[in-house]
């Protein structure tokens, strides 16, 4: 069997990229299929007809069905194809939950937290390519403005996104903070072909998101998207992806995997910012006077102290 280039990712497979360009066009019964897929490629590759059916509440009809539409012959097709692009690959996640499924009492520490966010963070990692990394900055940096986007808990990590992007670029706004959807309509709605929409989506997705992004698509905006998978809706709207896992076998999802994302896009966006030094400096001097700093004589006197005990 060939072995993949380094630099592959998953969703760069010929599968996956067949079903990321099908799904929008499926019938509901085999895009919930094609969707499960996206979301969950390893596991998908392990299932039986019967157990992918069961998991995507359709029917090994619908399954084969969508096998045949792909030009895959039946689901051995599909499965062959899966199991031949994905054999190297391994969904610790998925064998996380089943432990804990496993667990009468229903117990969560912090350890399962750890994994989870480790492996979520190694299957970003793994999931997306450089060249899609540097065109997130290239086009956060050259942009007019920059609007960002997200509902929900989302609005949080928007609200992050866009004070960290702020000193960096010309012009950084969460528009989803105050006043809910209807004042973020409002200050998106001055939006051209020289501004950026960072829109970031996770499962459950938000339709006003997808709303908003759409029209910033049609002012001619260029629409940047974090979010969990191809399944997403976001990847059919945005011009750009960055894929953050968002499995967790307790909350609805993960948010581990965003903030890692838009850490590292501050910081690209930072390295190719000559000034950003310069900035770095006069934001710490401009917010020097609200940080407690101990004096001189208070640390003499704590060392003493501690030198007494």
């Amino acid at each position: 069997m060939p072995t993949a280039p380094k630099n592959a990712t998953v969703y760069a497979a010929p599968v996956m990229r067949k079903l990321t360009e099908m799904a929008p066009n499926l019938q509901p019964s085999l895009r919930k299929v094609a969707d499960f897929i996206l979301r969950h490629p390893l596991k998908a590759a392990t299932l039986t007809i019967e157990e992918l059916a069961q998991q995507t509440a359709t029917s090994p009809s619908a399954v084969n069905r969508l096998a045949k539409v792909m030009n895959l012959g039946g689901y051995t097709g599909l499965k062959t194809e899966l199991v031949t692009t994905l054999q190297q690959m391994v969904s610790p996640i998925d064998k996380l939950r089943n432990e804990l499924e496993q667990r009468a009492g229903g117990e969560f520490g912090l350890h399962e937290q750890i994994q989870i966010a480790s492996r979520n963070l190694g299957t970003a990692g793994a999931n997306n390519p450089a060249a899609t990394f540097e065109a997130f900055v290239a086009s956060l940096i050259t942009a007019r403005r920059i609007y960002v986007l997200g509902f929900g808990n989302s609005a949080y990590m928007a609200g992050l996104a866009a004070g960290t992007l702020m000193p960096f670029c010309a012009d950084a706004t969460a528009i989803s903070m105050e006043g809910g959807n209807e004042n973020a309509a409002y200050r998106l709605a001055a939006i051209t072909d020289q501004d950026v929409l960072l829109a970031i989506s996770l499962p459950r997705y938000s339709l006003d998101t997808l709303q908003l992004a759409r029209f910033a698509k049609e002012r001619g905006a260029k629409v940047l998207a974090i979010t969990d998978s191809p399944a997403s809706p976001l990847s059919n709207i945005a011009e750009h992806v960055l894929f953050a896992p968002a499995d967790h076998p307790v909350l609805t999802s993960s948010n581990i995997a965003v903030l890692a994302l838009i850490e590292g896009l501050v910081a690209g966006v930072m390295a190719r910012n000559k000034e950003a030094v310069k900035l770095a400096q006069e934001l710490t001097e401009s917010v020097m006077a609200y940080l407690h700093l101990p004096t001189a004589g208070q640390v003499g006197k704590r060392t003493k102290k501690v030198e007494k005990q």
